[in-house]
This record gives C-alpha cells, sequence and structure tokens, in this order.
C-alpha cells in the first residue's frame, strides 16, 4: 500500500453515517463520545478563529451578528465618576441600606422625608428610630 493513503477516507456522508450508527448499535461507539467530540471540534475552531484575531474584529461566515441592548441601543462606556456622582451613589447606597430594614408598612414614611427634605434626613430619621 502507498505511504500517505489511508483506505476508507473517500467515503460518502451517507455511508460514514451508516457505518457510524453500526458502530453505536454494536457498542463499540456511544452516541455521548461522538457529541463530545464535535463540541470540542466546534471549541477548537473558535478558539483557533480568536487566536487570529477574527473574534474580535469581524464574523465567520455564517455566523449571526450580536443583538444590540434593549432599547435598540447598544451600552457604551462611560468615563469615570466625578466626586459628587460617587458621593450621591454613597448616599444612596445607605438610604438602601437602611430602607430595607424598616418594616414594609413605613417605607412609605421615609420615602415620603427622602423626597421632600432629602436623602440624608430620611437617613438620619431611619437612623434613630432603628437606634443606630
Amino acid at each position: 500500500m502507498p505511504r500517505g493513503r489511508r483506505p476508507g477516507w473517500n467515503l460518502s456522508a451517507s455511508d460514514a453515517k451508516q457505518i457510524l450508527q453500526d458502530l453505536i448499535r454494536d457498542g463499540k461507539v456511544l452516541a455521548g463520545d461522538i457529541g463530545r467530540s464535535l463540541e470540542i471540534r466546534k471549541l477548537e475552531e473558535r478558539l483557533q478563529a480568536l487566536r487570529s484575531g477574527g473574534g474580535r474584529r469581524g464574523r465567520r461566515p455564517g455566523t449571526v451578528a450580536a443583538k444590540p441592548a434593549a432599547g435598540g441601543r447598544r451600552r457604551r462606556r462611560q468615563g469615570p465618576l466625578t466626586a459628587q456622582q460617587r458621593a450621591s451613589r454613597q448616599l444612596q447606597g445607605r438610604y438602601l441600606g437602611l430602607i430595607r430594614q424598616i418594616p414594609a408598612g413605613q417605607r412609605g414614611r421615609y420615602a415620603k422625608i427622602a423626597k421632600d427634605k432629602g436623602r440624608e434626613s430620611a437617613i438620619k430619621e431611619m437612623q434613630s428610630a432603628l437606634k443606630k
């Protein structure tokens, strides 16, 4: 037999399918093994595409583009927070942390204080109510 040629490599798809079904039926190959092998092949192809830079810039032929975020727009990275934004978020975190400790029936009272007088006042009221 000539070197480099292997018998049976010129199988049609239907012949290969029939042989594979016979091997599964005879218990020589498990269907799960075939599924894992196909999954590994897909992962290796994807990894190769990522290594070659195809994963970032363009799509592979036959793939579907990613859907934009809800509302039809893509989210953009925002710049760093300003000191005022950071302070507001910290204040909101304190407010939420305290309001969750207040019984549900009394939360409206503190929400009204926060709306009318500001979150700082509502935080002070909640702290005194919780004895903190």
